[in-house]
């Protein structure tokens, strides 16, 4: 069966310019899993509506039959996989940093933190509360531990909610999903998806 897997950069990043990105592909290409780059115009005029970059998303994603598609989201990219998931229906999600800017987030957040997404964004009710029960799929939350405590503090709440998760923790990376550390914590995940799919041979169930 055909495997493909969307790539959601995160805000003000692309395959383009940030060539790491071709490394993550890599990763999945040589693990039989097809990448398709996702193209998000960050440079919208601000405040911007995030409703859309989420319509830039699902405007670029196909589904072809037969095939088992997955999604992977970085920091706000990870944002969209999540609020699209239900839509996308993805045999797993990958959220790489979830960001902290749902709803339930905002009202813990540092002055600064507020700041820039009000700078940037018009909307800021978006629930995961609301959102997480229909997330069924299996999803892998992976998170770095040297950075930013509400990104770890999102990705926990998430672990705890989604019905079906795993966190990873991402041992000594920061906010950077092409840093050597974060791209272990990434590998372990595509392996743990190869596993997932890998059927056992019938034959050694049976008696000779």
């Amino acid at each position: 069966m055909k495997k493909i897997v969307y790539l959601i950069p995160g805000f003000g990043e692309s395959h383009i310019k940030q060539k790491g990105w071709s490394k993550v592909a890599k990763l999945f290409e040589i693990n039989g899993i097809e990448p398709f780059h996702i193209n998000i115009d960050w440079d919208k005029n601000t405040p911007s509506r995030f409703s859309d970059y989420i319509k830039e998303f699902l405007e670029q994603f196909k589904k072809p039959k037969n095939a088992e598609v997955y999604v992977l989201g970085f920091s706000l990219g990870a944002m969209i996989a999540f609020l699209t998931a239900t839509k996308t229906k993805p045999t797993a999600v990958i959220l790489c940093s979830l960001s902290p800017f749902f709803e339930e987030d905002i009202v813990q957040f540092k002055p600064q933190w507020l700041t820039w997404w009000r700078k940037n964004f018009v909307e800021s009710d978006f629930s995961f509360e609301k959102i997480a029960p229909y997330i069924t799929m299996k999803t892998y939350l992976i998170v770095e531990d040297v950075d930013a405590k509400e990104i770890m503090r999102r990705a926990r709440d998430a672990k705890r909610k989604l019905p079906n998760a795993t966190l990873v923790i991402a041992k000594g990376a920061k906010h950077r999903i092409i840093q050597k550390e974060y791209m272990t914590a990434l590998e372990r995940v595509v392996k743990k998806l190869q596993l997932r799919n890998r059927r056992p041979n019938i034959s050694t169930f049976m008696k000779i």
